[in-house]
């Protein structure tokens, strides 16, 4: 019985230890998926397009300046099967990741941001920004990369 307490006290002490962080693990708009690199601004753009438009991800870059890169690929039209926003879309959707690199001090942040347009051929664009999604995640592991 002794044991039987002092392990239920261990674990309630343990779980009043985990605290939520109120959600800055989460990633949205305002905590956008980022990685500081030890590489310069060019070598980290040049990885960044190297690991986004390998074959398996499929992205193309759209549009290049000094400090953004952006990406897009256009998704299959039978996405929109399991898509649980298939009544907003029209068409195959396009996914854009943009990139924004800051150079600090011989190293480079990047930051990334992600979202769908789920009628791109229409008057009236449906954006919805994927970082709240496990997308954000996912975009996280792939900036990670770059270190």
């Amino acid at each position: 019985m002794r044991k039987f307490l002092i392990a239920s006290c261990a674990a309630a002490f343990l779980a009043a230890c985990q605290t939520t962080d109120g959600g800055t693990t989460a990633f949205s708009q305002a905590n956008k998926p980022t990685v500081v690199t030890s590489k310069n601004l060019a070598a980290a753009k040049a990885a960044s397009k190297a690991i986004f438009t390998r074959p398996t991800l499929g992205f193309k870059v759209a549009r290049e300046t000094d400090s953004k890169v952006l990406f897009n690929k256009t998704l299959p039209a039978n996405v929109n099967d399991n898509n649980p926003l298939k009544d907003r879309t029209k068409g195959a959707p396009v996914s854009f990741l943009e990139l924004t690199f800051q150079a600090e001090g011989g190293k480079t942040r990047v930051t990334g941001d992600n979202w769908l347009v789920l009628n791109p051929k229409e008057a009236n664009k449906d954006v919805f920004n994927l970082l709240a999604t496990p997308d954000g995640a996912r975009l996280q592991n792939k900036l990670n990369e770059l270190r």
